[in-house]
């Protein structure tokens, strides 16, 4: 019987500082069968506590850590990263062929290409554009992502899956490099300034029937009034807020519904791009709670139709609410058998990591058996090793 999946997100520079065939055997020790590689990327600074060179690292900005075809592409062309080294882990890991690998593939987040096509980029209600958050409401945007994911899985045909992370638009509150505001943030605030209304966005809305440019106005004006009253929303205020805007504005839930669709799309051509032999997974969202996703364009349900499961970021501070997202999720139609959780065993969740079991018991009386896990070059090394400990008891429950 196969066992399920139980992979580790990591990135090349911890692979090469370990050695390939060390780092596989830390994996196959730790009772992990995969590693969820990073093939292509956006810019951070990361501080990496096990490594023997490079404490804190800045990878390149918006590269693909393969050699890419240029024929594959239109106007949008990757970058591959400028270390040589770093472009062959993926080959050398997929050669050991110890462990299942699974290409972890950023599409939208990209200041790089945002910053070299700003016509492409999200636009908020000001017009005001957002230099790491390309639109996939533009074509030439969605056929660069339907394209990387095309070039790499016919250059890596090996691959037991392709991991699609930002496939939408982002939210306001993530994603680029040094963030300032001398306000509180709140998720209505953070909504309005996220919806995109670039020129694309207004196009696609028009062939719809909406007054595309009416809802901009509003959503300007509101967002203008709340940033000059001296007032901040609490939490739950803004999501009533949140609530109240959908049921009364039904073109702006018809422009989110737009952008939904728009989302569900981009995916289903990358599966049919992709051989069959290839599973495609999604992680829906970059934010808390999973619920909250469709304000990046994620239809939860769409997207468990048109790819093979959802990879879904389960970061929270303990098991009780992981369960309870994931218990969201299965009530909103989506089957435990099309859900992969991924859980930080280690600060800021779990207590810390001290609830990593009591999160694995949960999930698995959920259904839910398949487990990716963040990240091994984030992860002081006693935190490894108790994730590999915790998994030992579950070798006979997940298989």
């Amino acid at each position: 019987m196969t066992t399920p999946h139980r992979s580790l997100y990591s990135y090349g520079w911890d692979v090469l500082d370990t050695g390939v065939t060390a780092f596989i055997d830390q994996l196959q020790a730790r009772n992990l069968n995969g590693i969820t590689l990073a093939s292509s990327y956006h810019a951070g600074k990361f501080l990496r506590p096990h490594a023997r060179q490079g404490k804190v690292i800045f990878p390149e900005d918006g590269v693909v850590y393969f050699e890419p075809d240029a024929r594959q592409y239109g106007e949008l062309q990757p970058q591959p990263h400028s270390t040589p080294a770093l472009r062959r882990v993926l080959d050398e890991v997929l050669d050991d062929g110890r462990v299942a690998v699974h290409g972890w593939t950023v599409l939208l987040h990209n200041s790089r290409l945002g910053q070299l096509h700003l016509d492409y980029v999200t636009r908020n209600a000001f017009g005001d554009p957002y230099l790491y958050s390309l639109c996939p409401s533009q074509p030439a945007v969605f056929d660069y992502a339907v394209s990387l994911c095309r070039d790499l899985s016919s250059q890596y045909p090996q691959l037991s899956s392709l991991v699609l992370e930002t496939p939408g638009w982002l939210p306001y509150a993530h994603g680029y490099h040094h963030e300032f505001a001398q306000l509180r943030s709140n998720a209505w605030l953070d909504a309005q300034l996220g919806l995109c209304f670039c020129d694309a966005c207004h196009h696609l809305g028009g062939l719809a029937g909406l007054d595309v440019a009416g809802l901009q106005q509003r959503i300007a004006t509101r967002i203008d009034r709340y940033l000059r009253a001296p007032v901040d929303a609490s939490s739950t205020q803004a999501l009533h807020w949140l609530a109240s805007d959908l049921l009364e504005d039904d073109t702006l839930r018809q422009y989110h519904q737009l952008h939904q669709a728009r989302v569900t799309a981009l995916v289903q051509h990358i599966r049919t791009a992709l051989p069959a032999s290839m599973q495609l997974t999604v992680i829906p969202t970059v934010q808390r709670p999973t619920a909250h996703c469709w304000t990046e364009g994620s239809d939860l349900k769409a997207l468990a139709q048109v790819a093979d499961r959802l990879e879904v970021p389960f970061y929270e501070p303990n098991a009780d609410q992981v369960a309870a997202d994931a218990l969201d999720l299965l009530q909103r139609g989506i089957p435990a058998d099309r859900i992969r959780a991924i859980l930080r065993p280690g600060p800021p969740d779990l207590a810390d990591g001290q609830q990593l079991d009591a999160a694995l018991r949960a999930l698995i009386a959920l259904g839910i058996t398949e487990f990716g896990f963040y990240n091994h070059g984030l992860l002081r090394p006693h935190l490894l090793d108790q994730l590999g400990q915790t998994l030992s008891s579950y070798t006979r429950n997940l298989s």
